[in-house]
């Protein structure tokens, strides 16, 4: 694993990321994948940090992107707590389970650090993310928007970026808005890209 670099993603980029997020979730969540038409919408929302949009380039080639959102929890006693949300990250198909998706976590959860952000909160496989600091959220006392109490909730992971910032918050995180996209506006988006067989796989969350 060697000869990439992690940059911040620029405009002339955005074609070939949308094509890499594509590639990489691809009949892996879903038959086919929502996750490049959400990466458009939300490069123009409100909540999206441009300082916090990462590329991994190797030999010229973009094969790594990762983005973050600004979010809340609204907590218990009234308060709304800042936090960011992360995603979606993305490997290039080839690459992955070879340690690039830790190398370009850690880079950017470093880079939100030093702006001074304080959590990361996002739907993820504790299996993987563990590696990288995240634990249960529920273990922070923070609890999923619209999830009735007894749904199993472990795929909603948290990680402190400054110690103790959520020691004293207990309320609801927030998915931003744009994370949130129509099936229609997918297929009519996914009409730019070359055409891929969806496929209806085992381990899939959605129909």
């Amino acid at each position: 694993m060697s000869n990439y670099i992690i940059r911040l993603e620029e405009k002339k980029d955005h074609r070939e990321v949308e094509n890499l997020v594509r590639e990489s979730f691809w009949n892996v969540y879903r038959p086919g994948c929502s996750e490049h038409y959400v990466i458009h919408v939300l490069r123009d929302d409100p909540a999206f940090i441009p300082e916090l949009d990462f590329v991994m380039e190797q030999d010229g080639r973009l094969i790594g992107q990762n983005m973050f959102m600004k979010t809340v929890i609204e907590a218990d006693d009234g308060r709304e707590i800042p936090v960011l949300t992360m995603g979606p990250i993305g490997i290039t198909p080839e690459l992955k389970r070879k340690g690039y998706g830790k190398e370009l976590l850690d880079y950017c959860l470093e880079k939100a650090t030093e702006m001074g952000f304080g959590a990361v909160l996002f739907e993820g496989n504790i299996g993987f993310y563990s590696h990288c600091g995240f634990d249960y959220a529920s273990r922070f006392g923070i609890r999923y928007h619209d999830l009735p109490e007894d749904a199993d909730s472990s795929f909603f992971l948290c990680r402190e970026l400054t110690p103790g910032y959520l020691d004293d918050v207990t309320g609801v995180y927030q998915t931003p808005q744009g994370y949130y996209v129509k099936d229609e506006d997918v297929e009519e988006f996914d009409k730019q890209f070359p055409p891929k067989e969806k496929q209806k796989l085992p381990g899939q969350l959605f129909d």
